[in-house]
């Protein structure tokens, strides 16, 4: 009767055992696709902008480069969380931003965007995108590497890196940029920072900064 005791418990243990399994595996299976989804997606993202950057070199060089920079504003602010850069480049300042003050700085913080990656999208004119490698990092960052070359081999190639992650709407949106190793936002954040910090938080030194900047 022990033993008859036994093989029940026994054979309960391995059917616990095998439905555990069963749902790690199912569990693991969704997250890898889940991953590989936002990591496609990540990459679409990119691939979709570089499409519409080119297109506007093309279109707009003739234009004046006001004209063009106002076009290609749209289509930065289209694909980057203008949002999660100014938090990132003012820190714990931020907070203490009015809400005019906030606003300012969003617009201040993507005319200094525009004009530092409008010289790279412009130049999909004459060269072009190669997209080399992407890859996630944690659970929402999915990293986007990719080179600007010169077909005839002219110039130097530009190494670009795209940070992304999904905003609460699913869609991807970059974080950042790196040109040549040098980040958007941790340049930005070094200076922003700097000037705070020397006038006790004062936004509106900072905001006359950036606009004489600009």
């Amino acid at each position: 009767m022990q033993n008859l005791k036994n093989f029940w418990i026994s054979k309960e243990i391995s059917k616990f055992l095998n439905y555990t399994f069963l749902i790690f595996l199912i569990f693991n299976v969704n997250i890898t696709k889940s991953f590989s989804d936002n990591l496609e997606m990540g990459e679409a993202t990119i691939q979709q902008m570089i499409i519409e950057a080119q297109k506007h070199a093309i279109d707009t060089i003739k234009l004046d480069p006001n004209e063009r920079s106002l076009k290609i504003e749209l289509l930065i602010k289209k694909y980057i969380n203008l949002d999660f850069m100014s938090k990132a480049t003012t820190g714990t300042f931020w907070k203490k931003a009015s809400e005019t003050q906030r606003e300012k700085y969003k617009e201040a913080l993507l005319k200094q965007i525009v004009l530092t990656i409008e010289e790279h999208l412009n130049t999909l004119a004459t060269l072009s995108y190669k997209p080399t490698k992407s890859e996630r990092r944690g659970k929402k960052l999915i990293y986007v590497k990719g080179q600007i070359e010169d077909p005839n081999k002219k110039k130097p190639s530009i190494n670009l890196l795209w940070k992304l992650a999904a905003n609460k709407n699913g869609s991807f949106l970059i974080l950042d940029l790196e040109i040549e190793g040098i980040s958007l936002v941790s340049s930005q954040k070094a200076e922003a920072l700097s000037i705070l910090r020397k006038n006790r938080g004062n936004f509106d030194i900072l905001l006359n900064k950036m606009t004489i900047d600009n």
